[in-house]
């Protein structure tokens, strides 16, 4: 079978199936770092091709307004690379990117950096989003973008322990929200050591615990004055609160969390 034929064999089953559209879109997004450029590919993101036109997330107004004057420029560019017609027009909205869809040439990690479930999700969603033959590039790619994200100078979460970000992080509050981490967070309540869960899933229902654990010290500690009888019940919840392991704190570093009212209470305890 001579080359043009099995092209053309491959073109019907391609529309066949209804995946010449979907290799098409995946090109155009996989090519949008090279098209804009390493630059403005970390300052936006592609969301979608939809009849011809690209919907580009830019991560400021401002952005998303001088780029608008280069959108002609951008089309010949996909021309150049997809031939005439794929990209027609491309159209910018506002909005923080979550992160590029990938990144042209990343520098190469010697071993694969561990994500966040949700961060892994997503790069997940990104690898399969794209042709089989872009995949591998795609992974690595966006695994580097997304460390990058993780090892930004700034605060800690306290969920999670990893640096950039506040407490919760991000992704630790949707996990925080999430039933399955809640109702574990339940269990830890009762039995600080217990490990019902995982990974992230376990840290958000460790600190989730912990939080409500303090909450219930925080609103006892007033009527243990009043009340000398709630004082094993306070004094119950002060030891499960020390035990619940967060982010690798000493049980004197949780118990520094409390009021000095509080810290108090437990010490006379």
């Amino acid at each position: 079978m001579g080359e043009n034929r099995a092209g053309e064999l491959l073109g019907q089953l391609l529309k066949r199936y209804k995946l010449e559209a979907g290799l098409r879109r995946g090109r155009v997004l996989a090519l949008w770092p090279e098209i804009a450029g390493e630059m403005l590919a970390r300052l936006t993101e592609p969301i979608r091709l939809e009849r011809g036109e690209l919907l580009v997330r830019a991560e400021s107004a401002a952005l998303a307004h001088q780029l608008t004057y280069q959108r002609e420029e951008f089309v010949r560019r996909y021309a150049a690379r997809l031939g005439e017609g794929t990209v027609t027009n491309v159209r910018f909205v506002t909005g923080r990117p979550q992160a590029p869809a990938v990144v042209a040439e990343p520098p190469p990690a010697p071993e694969p950096v561990a994500l966040p479930l949700e961060l892994a999700r997503k790069l997940e969603r990104w690898t399969r989003a794209v042709p089989e033959e872009l995949q591998q590039a795609v992974e690595r790619a966006g695994r580097a973008v997304l460390a990058a994200q993780l090892q930004r100078e700034g605060d800690a979460c306290a969920v999670c322990g990893r640096t950039g970000e506040t407490t919760p992080c991000r992704f630790c509050a949707a996990l925080l929200e999430d039933p399955l981490v809640r109702r574990a967070a339940r269990l830890v309540e009762r039995e600080p050591e217990a490990e019902p869960l995982a990974g992230d899933l376990l840290a958000a229902a460790r600190w989730l615990a912990a939080e409500r654990l303090r909450e219930q010290i925080e609103e006892l500690a007033p009527q243990v004055t009043r009340e000398p009888r709630l004082g094993p019940l306070f004094q119950d919840r002060v030891e499960r609160f020390a035990r619940v392991p967060v982010a690798g704190a000493t049980p004197a570093e949780r118990l520094s969390r409390l009021s000095p009212a509080a810290r108090s209470l437990a010490r006379q305890g």
